[in-house]
């Protein structure tokens, strides 16, 4: 069966004779890799779409068999982040966020939390427009790291209302890229080390 999902392209790799093997993380699949035939062929016809930090569209065979290699029918290129590489300290952490993510996020569970969290840091990085101040390089970190650990049931619940509203506020900004939850320049460093902590405890690797 042909499907399609949505891809954001963390590594890439070449393999073969003009040949890509790109991964991601897809809101429906986690962590998955794609062999894209002719992705390294460039002429005005054949845009090279599948890069690094790019979301695209990919049609591929769905066989119901979990596996984390598939081949790519079709792609088709949705959003480019290219501005990060303007930036080295935004590409270092770009960079940074991508090899946590493909070393944890497992693959053929769905991730639509950290999908859409990683889509907004990175047009933040990328100094797109997003209709209010970009972020800090930490609450980026933030922010992926809070939506990883929610989509993987490790995000413990606070100990208060007043906690877990916050957190909530802060999922639901990196899901709709929006204004973040007021609250004080250190607050972003002590919940960064908590989250760092967590990590720690659940044996991820980062």
């Amino acid at each position: 069966m042909i499907t399609s999902t949505q891809l954001i392209i963390l590594d890439k790799r070449p393999y073969r004779e003009n040949a890509l093997i790109v991964t991601g993380i897809s809101p429906d699949f986690g962590r998955i890799a794609f062999v894209i035939h002719g992705a390294q062929k460039i002429s005005e016809k054949n845009f090279p779409a599948a890069d690094l930090f790019r979301e695209v569209e990919i049609e591929f065979n769905d066989d119901d068999t979990a596996k984390e290699l598939y081949t790519a029918k079709n792609v088709e290129l949705q959003t480019v982040f290219d501005d990060i590489a303007n930036q080295p300290r935004n590409f270092k952490m770009a960079g940074r966020i991508a090899s946590f993510l493909l070393k944890n996020t497992p693959a053929n569970l769905p991730h639509p939390y950290t999908y859409d969290s990683l889509h907004s840091v990175l047009a933040n990085l990328a100094g797109v427009e997003c209709g209010h101040e970009l972020w800090t390089l930490e609450q980026c970190a933030v922010l992926v790291k809070t939506a990883y650990l929610f989509d993987n049931g490790l995000l413990p619940q606070g100990q208060s209302e007043q906690q877990n509203e916050f957190m909530e506020t802060l999922i639901a900004s990196g899901i709709d890229n929006s204004p973040l939850p007021g609250c004080a320049a250190e607050y972003w460093n002590a919940l960064n080390n908590w989250l760092n902590s967590l990590i720690e405890f659940h044996h991820l690797k980062r």
